[in-house]
Parts: C-alpha cells; structure tokens; sequence
C-alpha cells in the first residue's frame, strides 16, 4: 500500500482550518488535536515549522524531500484557505523551484482559486496536481463546474467523505486524470455504501476517467450489512476490493506522466 512507499512525502505549510460544509462535521484535523492535546483551536490557521520543507537541506546539501516525490501538500489545513492568503505565494515560489517534485493538494474551497493564483501560473504549473473535494451531490452541482473551468493541468477530483449517491458524470471528460472515492473516518463516521462507490466507478468507467477506490471509512455498509472496519484496515480493505480502474503503479493515474527511477523507492 502507499504508506509504504518511499515515493510519496508529506509537506503541511500550516495546519488548521475552519469548517465550511457537511463533509467537514468529523474532521480528521480537529480529532487528531483533540487526541494529541493541542492547546491551539484546530479552527486557528498556524505556519509550521516545516513551512519550507521542500527547499530544505540536509548537512550534505541534498533536498531533504528528494527528486521524483509526490508531495501530498497542507493535508492538515486547505490550500486555499482564506487565512493562509499571505504565506500561499511562498508556496508557490517553492513549487517553481522544485520542479523536480510532484505537488498535490485537495481543497474545499474551489471557489476561491483564481484569486489566490501566482502571475505565472497560465494554464497551471506541470508539477500540481489539484483535487477538488466534494462529498455530496449539492457540493458536486456547485463545486464542479467551477472546477471544469479553471485553467488546471492535473485535476482530480476527491469524492470523501462519501455521505451520498452522487452523479458526477456531467463533470467527466478529458481533463480529468482521476476521481478517488471513500468513506468518512472517526468514531462518529457516518455510512459509506459499497453500491455508491460502484455507481461512481461505472460513471468513471463510462467517460474514461481514471478511478480509485482509497478507503472505506469507518462504517461501511456492504450488501445491507454495516461493517465496522478499524482505522488501520481502511485503506487495505478498498485496495482489496480491486476496483481502481487506470490506475498505475504507485496509485498514480495513468495520464499522469511524470519520471521517477524505480530503484529509488522499495514496497
């Protein structure tokens, strides 16, 4: 599975976010700051120390994110969020520069894109990836057309949690590299149906769009059964399943052509 891969690294240039829609009810963010303590409001936006992490260097002078990465980017927070406005041409500028790695963020906020663009990002930088995250069908009616607009090179669209039946299939074409799908995690976690993650598959298959099944969630309901499926099995569980569809290796969609050497990274 991909936690176990060298190939992928995490980089979170601040951490905290405030909820905006139904898919945020549970989020993971405030659950991990409540189980760890935290003395700050998990709604308070705070630069990390790993702010610069991707131009960071070791005593030897090599990246300490090496060449040929994915960068899962501001997991902890949204890329887009309003608060984050003075630090994200920071961000930017150290995407330019490592050109080497590939950046991929998420957000809910696809609305406030073009206003948080760099002067030179024309019809999107090469090495981002950007997800837009919808996680029911009123969420998808808005944000997608929004999203199918934006001069973006790699889009994927995020369909978590899956709280719903949704039909995206409108919004499916060519410039989608992928759609990912899963359920909610948490104690509280609300249904994830195996029936809802199939229909969005055959709408994917349907339009040629890349699909990924990537995790369960915490209760799933299969064949009119609830199954509660612990945290550590989420992602094995929906790997099992064996349904992605124009999936590579390294969980990489197939249209997205970017070099790495094989022996750089170990299962």
């Amino acid at each position: 599975m991909s936690e176990h891969w060298e190939i992928y690294a995490d980089w979170n240039p601040w951490h905290g976010c405030t909820k905006i829609s139904p898919g945020c009810k549970y989020c993971y963010v405030y659950r991990q700051d409540e189980m760890y303590g935290s003395d700050i409001s998990s709604s308070q936006c705070r630069k990390t120390a790993n702010f610069d992490l991707p131009v960071k260097r070791r005593r030897d002078k090599s990246w300490k994110i090496g060449s040929g990465k994915v960068v899962f980017t501001c997991f902890t927070s949204d890329f887009l969020l309003k608060d984050a406005d003075v630090w994200r041409p920071e961000c930017w500028q150290m995407m330019r520069q490592r050109s080497d790695l590939w950046f991929f963020f998420f957000t809910k906020r696809i609305d406030r894109f073009m206003e948080c663009l760099p002067d030179d990002w024309g019809d999107g930088y090469p090495n981002v990836m950007v997800g837009c995250t919808v996680e029911n069908q009123a969420m998808a009616d808005y944000r997608l057309p929004i999203f199918r607009s934006l001069p973006i090179k790699h889009k994927s669209i995020i369909v978590a949690p899956m709280l719903e039946a949704i039909d995206i299939s409108p919004y499916l074409d060519a410039t989608i590299d992928e759609v990912s799908a899963g359920g909610e995690s948490g104690y509280d976690a609300r249904p994830c149906h195996y029936e809802w993650i199939l229909s969005l598959r055959q709408q994917c298959v349907a339009k040629e769009v890349a699909f990924r099944f990537h995790q369960t969630g915490a209760r799933f309901v299969k064949d009119g059964r609830l199954y509660r499926v612990k945290r550590c099995h989420q992602l094995s569980q929906a790997h099992k399943a064996n349904i992605d569809y124009k999936i590579g290796k390294y969980l990489v969609p197939e249209t997205v052509k970017f070099e790495w050497k094989d022996s750089d990274y170990h299962e």
